[in-house]
């Protein structure tokens, strides 16, 4: 009988020497119906934990690999469903028991996985040792939590079992808040008589998530009045009026809600008002169909143009997007639009939004988004400096993008479609080179077929040239914002002709000036504020200033700028003292607070470099040492590696630097791109290796050369020959016969 694909990769993977992760990532988007695929899974499951020993060349485990693939099963009805019911999750509950007493860290994220799987599938025993690891604390504040818990929130078989297993004593941490939001979700659905926090223990949780200050914890009130309607008084009314007073509009609105479902016209109201608020209108008015009140919502919150500000306010404030709500939005351009493909005319608005800064070290935050047909904003293309057609067509031409309807390349090899300059028929191009095409399909009724866009000068001028024969058009640079891609020029062009846009509009008029708004003095003081704030432990800003998107770390380098430039200040010397304090805060400061903060690319990690650097200038070697020992715990991977050991090698401490290298070259496939090996080459011969830097050094150029020789885009091929290129130099500065050795094996001077 002929064997799956999946049958093959797990017998590979299982041989002696065998890498079972990688083979089972090669499967890619395998569906799983066979009862022989899944006897194979639960046959691989026999063989854990086996070792476990943590591989950083993958970041994952056979037991996640393994466990994911319970996801892939082609639905309930198969027969590889039956077998993996039946056979594969005892095999997961065995090999929780044999890994939980003492799973490190990467472990424990594994076994949530595995719990998330025990969950879905919807056994008891699965149910019993979620609850089981509940009750014992296994890493509490974990999100995995709420993924697991919220699963017994719908028409779950062990739904009725799990809430009231775990409302007796009720857990601690995150699985609270997993626990809680999965009741709510059963309780709105009428699924129980009592929920599980309806008790004096339960009360008092919801009370300490509605007092909380902390904005970080501002969702977990939002959640501890939904509640509310499930609670019994006397607590409830108190618990309802907290709630009501809350800072957060959301809190507010979700206890009117909560009012509203005890029939209580003081909630509706509340829903009222916050229907004419722009940046929570779309909560409200949901709230109140909810409740069956759409009566109340008042009528110039269904105004058109209201709505759609309401709506991108509601979109800029997803954590994916701005995160928050806007301080202004304000409509700048409003008319109908024939919208491709269909050509169906369209209400659309163009709608400016301002997020005012309240930290003293950055510009308002201004831009400019659609609402209409996708509700989007493009932060990166500075839409508040473009006339309003050029901003139409560059959705118009993003959105047939979606639809397959546009293929825009990145042209690799510039000779392939020079042909198309002759297109242009205008003042002679200086430098052409074409740089991006698109082809458009016969659907969207333009003439063009294929546009190509083109880097050139015209009278001296920089800019580009889109090559769309008779209406090929000169775009320069003068007339565009900077620091935008280039391709944003095609997205208007082609996008101009899709929506019928014909002038050429004064595109220089809607420029704006970018000069800082405020001096040296007072950045460096507004600096300085947060860095007091941070280092202060009590401060209830400090994760939020030293954890991930931390202002402080975006503005490190300009700091020691102006502090340079200002005060005088020797810069290496500027530079240790500031991130020292930085360093000493973190090392003090919460676990969470912590994890963010050695992140490598966190706070402490983005300057690591500059800060050795300056150590270095300094003859401060003994503290590269002790800087090494503290992150090393925390940069447990390729990255960290290659940082923590060029940092050992710039303090020349090669018997430190070697062992990171080392994990580097047996750890990460493209081992052959980094510039460590070439430190690692010299290290060895420094100490007489010379055969091995010498063979590492080629295998390095062998491979650069292969993946330059087999890559389709031009960044990357410049990148594997910048690579080639330093490893080289190393080559022929360590060997005098360096350019005879590398002839010999085939080794040009450059690639290309």
């Amino acid at each position: 009988m002929f064997s799956s694909p999946l049958r093959r990769a797990l017998k590979r993977g299982l041989k002696p020497g065998g890498d079972l992760v990688e083979e089972l990532r090669g499967l890619d988007d395998y569906v799983i119906s066979s009862k022989r695929d899944a006897e194979a899974i639960c046959e691989a499951l026999s063989t854990l934990p086996g070792d476990r020993s943590y591989s950083t060349k993958h970041f994952s485990t056979p037991l996640h690999e393994l466990t994911g693939l319970f996801q892939d099963v082609d639905g309930r009805q198969c027969p590889a469903f039956e077998q993996l019911y039946e056979e594969g999750l005892p095999e997961l509950i065995r090999i929780f028991d044999a890994m939980v007493d003492d799973a490190s860290n990467e472990e424990v994220d594994d076994l949530l996985y595995v719990l998330k799987i025990l969950a879905m599938y919807g056994s008891f025993e699965g149910a019993q040792k979620v609850v089981e690891a509940a009750r014992m604390s296994l890493k509490p504040e974990a999100f995995m939590w709420h993924v697991i818990l919220s699963t017994f929130s719908e028409e779950h078989p062990q739904r009725e079992f799990v809430l009231q297993a775990l409302s007796d004593p009720l857990p601690t941490g995150f699985v609270a808040i997993g626990l809680l939001d999965s009741a709510n979700g059963a309780a709105i659905n009428g699924a129980f008589d009592q929920h599980p926090f309806d008790s004096s223990a339960g009360t008092r949780m919801l009370r300490q998530w509605l007092e909380d200050p902390d904005p970080e914890k501002f969702s977990y009130a939002h959640s501890a009045t939904a509640a509310l309607p499930f609670i019994s008084n006397p607590p409830r009314d108190e618990l309802l009026a907290l709630a009501m007073d809350h800072p957060d509009p959301g809190v507010q609105m979700e206890a009117g809600w909560a009012a509203g479902e005890l029939g209580r016209e003081s909630g509706l109201e509340v829903l009222a008002r916050f229907c004419l608020d722009v940046n929570h209108s779309d909560t409200a008015q949901r709230y109140l169909e909810e409740l069956e009140r759409a009566d109340l919502i008042p009528s110039e919150a269904q105004e058109e143009s209201f709505q759609a500000k309401a709506e991108f306010s509601s979109w800029l404030s997803h954590p994916n997007e701005l995160g928050q709500a806007p301080d202004s939005l304000e409509i700048v351009d409003h008319r109908q639009l024939n919208w491709p493909p269909e050509g169906k005319r369209r209400p659309m608005w163009l709608i400016r939004y301002v997020l005012r800064d309240d930290t003293g070290l950055e510009e308002d935050d201004i831009d400019c988004g659609l609402v209409g047909s996708v509700t989007w904003c493009f932060f990166l293309y500075k839409m508040n400096q473009r006339p309003p057609e050029d901003v139409y067509a560059i959705h118009c031409y993003w959105e047939m993008e979606h639809a397959e309807l546009i293929d825009e390349q990145e042209v690799t090899d510039p000779n392939e479609y020079a042909g198309m300059l002759a297109q242009w028929t205008g003042d002679p191009l200086e430098s052409p080179t074409i740089t991006q095409v698109a082809e458009i399909s016969p659907k969207l009724n333009i003439p063009a077929r294929f546009v190509a866009l083109a880097t050139a000068r015209l009278a001296g001028a920089e800019g580009w040239v889109v090559l769309d024969g008779a209406r090929s058009t000169w775009f320069p640079q003068a007339e565009q914002p900077s620091d935008v891609h280039e391709s944003v020029i095609l997205k208007i062009h082609v996008g101009r002709q899709l929506l019928g846009f014909n002038d050429q509009p004064d595109r220089k008029s809607f420029l704006v000036e970018e000069t800082p708004s405020r001096s040296p003095e007072e950045y460096l003081a507004a600096y300085e504020k947060l860095l007091d704030d941070a280092v202060d432990a009590g401060c209830p800003h400090q994760k939020k200033l030293l954890g991930n998107h931390s202002l402080l770390a975006s503005h490190f380098e300009r700091y020691i700028d102006l502090l340079v430039e200002t005060k005088k200040v020797d810069r290496h010397e500027a530079i240790i003292q500031a991130y020292q304090r930085l360093l000493t805060a973190a090392q003090h400061a919460s676990e969470t607070v912590q994890e963010e903060a050695f992140d490598s690319f966190g706070i402490l990690g983005v300057s690591f470099d500059a800060y050795v650097d300056a150590l270095k200038s300094q003859n401060h070697e003994a503290e590269i040492a002790a800087t090494i020992e503290v992150f090393e715990p925390h940069w447990q991977h390729n990255l960290g590696y290659g940082r923590l050991g060029s940092a050992a090698y710039l303090a020349g401490q090669y018997d430190v630097a070697e062992p990171f290298f080392l994990n580097i070259r047996d750890g990460m496939d493209s081992y052959y791109r980094s510039e460590t090996m070439s430190m690692l080459a010299e290290i060895w011969h420094q100490r007489g290796e010379t055969k091995a830097a010498s063979d590492l050094l080629i295998d390095c150029l062998k491979q650069n050369r292969t993946d330059f020789q087999e890559s389709e885009y031009l960044s990357d091929r410049q990148m594997f020959a910048e690579s080639y290129q330093g490893h080289r130099a190393t080559y022929l500065r360590l060997f005098s016969d360096g350019e005879e050795e590398l002839a010999k094996e085939g080794l040009p001077d450059e690639l290309g």
